[in-house]
C-alpha cells in the first residue's frame, strides 16, 4: 500500500496473481509472461474520529481511511501480445469503464524510470 500526498492525494494498493507474487517475492526479474498486477487507487480522506481515540491514548498521530474510489489499473505480461512495450499490456478503469486506448499507450512512458525492475514499481512487502 502506498499513501502518496500533495497533487495525488491517495490511497493505493497493489496486487497480484500467483505468477507475480512468486516473481517478486523471488526477485524474478522480468517478470514471466502470465503476470498480472492490479493498482486499485482511492482518493485519501483524513480520519479524524481515529485521530480522536489515539489523542485520548496520548498517541498524536493523522491517520486516513480509503475515501471515493479514482481507478483501478492493471499491468499483463504477455510478451507475445505486447511486444512494443517490454511484454506489458496496460489497462485503466474509472467507474468500471476502460478508459482510452491514447491513456493506455502512455502508461509505458511512465513505467520508463522502473526499466531495471521490468517497469514495475511495486515491491513485495512481507507480512508482519
Amino acid at each position: 500500500m502506498a499513501q502518496l500526498r500533495g497533487k495525488l492525494n491517495q490511497l493505493r494498493v497493489q496486487l497480484g496473481n500467483d505468477i507475480a507474487i512468486k516473481a517478486l517475492r523471488d526477485g524474478t526479474r522480468p517478470f514471466p509472461d502470465g503476470a498480472v498486477i492490479a493498482a486499485l487507487h482511492w482518493t485519501n480522506d483524513e480520519a479524524e474520529e481515529n485521530d480522536k481515540v489515539f489523542k485520548d491514548f496520548n498517541f498524536p498521530v493523522q491517520s486516513s481511511t480509503a475515501g471515493a474510489p479514482v481507478n483501478v489499473q492493471f499491468m499483463v505480461k504477455d510478451s507475445k501480445k505486447y511486444p512494443d512495450t517490454a511484454g506489458w499490456g496496460f489497462a485503466d478503469f474509472k467507474d468500471g469503464k476502460p478508459q482510452s486506448e491514447a491513456l493506455h499507450q502512455a502508461c509505458f512512458g511512465c513505467h520508463a524510470p522502473a526499466a531495471d525492475q521490468d517497469y514495475v514499481f511495486t515491491h513485495y512487502a512481507r507480512t508482519p
